[in-house]
């Protein structure tokens, strides 16, 4: 369980260390997390395709000194970003952090504690892995890293008769200071893609020693969830040259973030 930090954001000049969170953009399926699957594998492996952050990892720009953390598996078998508890409100809907059901209802695991525990040791692998990275960097600029698309979102993301934006930019008042919400909308509607704030998801990952206190790291942070039409062709494939574009605007708003 991940407690809140109310504590209003302090923000002191000096550079920051950039991290780009890639949490669903896994393809692996651990044999350990698997044994409870109840639905033929092509089956899954195409619930797998529609609920991926397709790709994701792509648009981190390589020519940024920062960490790039990408979590392995498959978000269907561990999703390292729901809480464990009962604030997680995608446990109504069998989308807890070990998943039982996907977006259109589909039971696709039967899980038993022992499931819950073996997924809970790559949760909690992975969060150990943030928590120090901010122990180690003290000053943190992260990307939350995502994408989505209309087909496979929750009730209580839809907005029926609107349309949905190029790029949500998940904002928290305690971790995204003003001027980096809108440097993100000012960068990337200049450069022609559609934006709206905390729609249709809202927030972004901060990691559990940062929530609670326990970690003095001064961290910052934005999630940027694209739609999947900003950087893939009409195929469903990446196009390069979105790609590029979306990298480079990632990689100005790191440089310009890690001043703030």
């Amino acid at each position: 369980m991940r407690p809140n930090r109310t504590n209003p954001l302090a923000v002191t000049p000096g550079p920051r260390h950039p991290v780009f969170h890639i949490p669903h953009d896994g393809s692996a399926f651990p044999a350990e997390l698997m044994t409870e699957v109840c639905v033929p594998r092509e089956e899954l492996l195409a619930c797998h395709r529609m609920m991926r952050d397709q790709d994701v990892r792509l648009l981190v720009p390589p020519f940024i000194a920062g960490s790039r953390v990408v979590f392995p598996v498959s978000r269907l078998l561990c999703d390292v970003e729901r809480f464990i508890g009962p604030e997680e409100i995608m446990e109504r809907y069998g989308m807890g952090f070990c998943y039982e059901r996907v977006w259109d209802g589909r039971r696709i695991k039967r899980v038993t504690e022992r499931g819950r525990e073996a997924a809970r040791r790559w949760y909690d692998a992975h969060h150990r892995r943030m928590n120090l990275l901010c122990a180690r960097h003290g000053r943190v600029l992260l990307f939350d890293l995502h994408s989505y698309h209309d087909a496979i979102l929750p009730p209580f993301a839809r907005r029926p008769g609107r349309d949905t934006p190029d790029l949500c930019i998940g904002t928290d008042p305690r971790f995204t200071p003003p001027q980096l919400r809108e440097r993100v909308r000012a960068c990337f509607t200049a450069a022609g893609f559609t934006t709206a704030e905390n729609v249709p998801y809202e927030g972004l990952y901060v990691p559990e020693d940062v929530m609670d206190g326990r970690c003095g790291c001064d961290f910052a942070g934005v999630m940027l969830e694209f739609h999947r039409r900003a950087y893939c062709g009409r195929g469903g494939a990446a196009d390069p040259g979105r790609i590029a574009l979306i990298r480079s605007l990632i990689g100005q708003l790191a440089e310009e973030g890690a001043r703030l």
